[in-house]
């Protein structure tokens, strides 16, 4: 009987082993869109809940107008700018790739070496390379996300609804997560907490920030001058996420090239710009963006969005710092709650 019983669990595990990979599997290809819903279902769950509040608990209506708030004020103008990048991408990488270009190049590379030289004698950059490597990693990472407008809609379409569900039965499905885990209700509740706190503080304090801070650098770029401002936009996104370097990164070579070409009218405003308007968000926002919760170092945040747009793609710019923010939650309930009891254990 017992030889039965033991053959049972092995046969249930088994069969349940199976279709729990299976259904991995089915669900790989919607794992960029759940994890964006999941983002942003976080980060507007106050806002839900006071639209909710204001409609006496009507909580289809509540979930359908957050919705459309974060269509139109997230979703609609990043798809915009993630689209105009990787179509200035496109057509630099080609250039590149063809050999065209050579004279914008020559004269960004020799305008770059001249004034840095001044300052190091020995310092030189090769423009191209560096292009080159740029345009490579935004072509790999993002193309994919934004090739194929049916596809590209579809992704989108799947986030919506998956995020009106998350509104709508969030804490359903939270109950039900809690009712499956093997561990105490009162430690998966810490878990949800540490880990709402953690994504809230991580996007809005750092990501948030960073995004801003990249639109209004691609602003500056494009109404100073400086060509391809989508492409330097997004990699001030990048760079903002950089401890004390910032958007300095690409704002500086900039005004450099501005003033290089006898532009000193647009060299300076950009740099009032940088100094005043993109610099001056940090500063405003920081502090009333971020929520109590486990506060993680600036450089393992940027460790997490480059780790992350490696190893998954454009979507690895939310699922790396969420991965880091679970594991700190983790770290932070096992510090509070389970290290003394392994200690007596051992």
């Amino acid at each position: 009987m017992h030889t039965d019983k033991q053959t049972q669990i092995y046969f249930f595990v088994a069969i349940f082993l199976a279709v729990l990979g299976l259904n991995l599997a089915m669900l790989l290809p919607f794992v960029g869109a759940m994890v964006i819903a999941l983002t942003l279902a976080t980060v507007f769950n106050p806002v839900y809940k006071r639209i909710s509040k204001l409609l006496s608990g009507k909580k289809g209506l509540a979930s359908s107008i957050t919705v459309f708030l974060v269509l139109l004020v997230i979703i609609i103008p990043v798809f915009f700018l993630g689209t105009l990048v990787i179509k200035e991408s496109s057509i630099i990488y080609f250039m590149l790739k063809e050999g065209g270009g050579e004279a914008y190049i020559n004269n960004l590379n020799q305008i770059v070496n001249s004034k840095l030289q001044v300052i190091s004698p020995d310092t030189s950059f090769n423009i191209r390379s560096i292009f080159e490597k740029i345009i490579d990693f935004f072509v790999k990472n993002m193309a994919g996300v934004f090739s194929g407008v049916s596809g590209a809609f579809f992704s989108l379409f799947f986030s919506l609804m998956t995020l009106y569900y998350l509104f709508k039965d969030g804490d359903k499905f939270k109950k039900v997560i809690i009712s499956l885990s093997p561990l105490d209700d009162k430690y998966d509740s810490e878990i949800f907490n540490k880990l709402s706190q953690t994504v809230s503080s991580v996007v809005k304090g750092s990501l948030l920030i960073a995004l801003l801070q990249g639109i209004l650098s691609g602003f500056g770029f494009l109404f100073f001058g400086i060509p391809n401002p989508a492409i330097w936009g997004a990699i001030a996104i990048i760079s903002a996420l950089i401890p004390v370097v910032g958007t300095a990164l690409v704002l500086i070579p900039g005004i450099v090239y501005l003033f290089g070409i006898g532009s000193f009218g647009a060299a300076v405003g950009l740099l009032i710009w940088g100094a005043i308007i993109v610099g001056g968000i940090d500063n405003l926002l920081r502090q009333k963006l971020f929520e109590q919760g486990i506060k993680i170092h600036p450089l393992l945040i940027l460790i997490s969005v480059l780790g992350g747009l490696e190893f998954f793609g454009a979507v690895g710019f939310l699922l790396g710092p969420l991965l880091l923010s679970l594991m700190f939650s983790l770290l932070d309930i096992y510090r509070k709650e389970f290290k003394s009891d392994v200690e007596q254990v051992s």
